[in-house]
């Protein structure tokens, strides 16, 4: 199968290209330049540099023909910081992308759809006692997002999303995104004042293997919640 990949040279999109080529796949990707110095990219993929942002609907249909499957590795998280209101920027960067893309990929014939979410959407179903989604920005956009996505799938196009958590994992010229943890800790110098509870963690590699395996086993209209380690916080900071 022939994957196109949005965001192939970041973090998870590059884990992904790797995974689907070693399993026999072919992987057409685009990327925002430049690529990171040193970065371990699959020399098989086909890279393409550019804003996709920026293209024009024919533009784009033109890198996605003659794929069958589809990942959106891109966007923004919550360590993003924007100015007021900051579910604008969001929704610029992670929801706005995903509609007009799924379109366009389908319009392409494409038949298996990956989206990176967050595990932040899983709590908000879980638990909607607790209102996350009315309290959050950043987590009502990962929720509308899925929404989004969603809503594209049917008998032609299979769409699905990952809901990722904590992923440990680092990537050679680019700063490790746990960094801003580190300096959080660091500023504790007399001693560490963390909440109670935990969360859910897996590795990069885990992340490359679920995103080959949606691509080639996902079902539509699927959100599949990721995880794999759980620790607690006092179990994670004496790592």
């Amino acid at each position: 199968m022939r994957v196109f990949i949005v965001g192939g040279t970041g973090l998870l999109g590059s884990a992904g290209a790797a995974e689907l080529i070693k399993r026999g796949h072919s992987v057409r990707s685009i990327a925002l330049p430049p690529i990171p110095k040193g970065a371990n990219l699959p020399s098989e993929m086909e890279l393409i540099l550019g804003n996709m942002n920026e293209m024009s609907d024919e533009e784009i249909k033109r890198l996605i023909e003659g794929c069958e499957g589809f990942v959106f590795a891109a966007g923004v998280d919550e360590r993003v910081e924007f100015p007021p209101p900051v579910y604008d920027a969001y929704y610029k960067y992670n929801i706005a992308p995903v509609k007009r893309l799924l379109g366009l990929a389908k319009e392409c014939g494409v038949r298996k759809a990956v989206i990176l979410g967050s595990y932040f959407a899983y709590f908000t179903k879980l638990w909607p006692e607790k209102k996350l989604y009315e309290k959050h920005p950043y987590i009502r956009s990962r929720v509308d997002q899925e929404n989004v996505a969603l809503s594209f799938s049917d008998d032609k196009m299979d769409v699905m999303v990952l809901e990722l958590p904590y992923i440990f994992g680092k990537q050679p010229g680019r700063k490790p995104v746990w960094m801003i943890f580190v300096k959080q800790l660091l500023n504790m110098r007399r001693a560490v004042f963390w909440p109670k509870g935990g969360t859910s963690m897996v590795t990069l590699r885990q992340v490359g293997e679920c995103i080959a395996g949606a691509v080639e086993r996902g079902r539509g209209g699927v959100c599949y919640p990721v995880g794999y380690y759980n620790m607690t916080w006092k179990e994670f900071l004496r790592i």
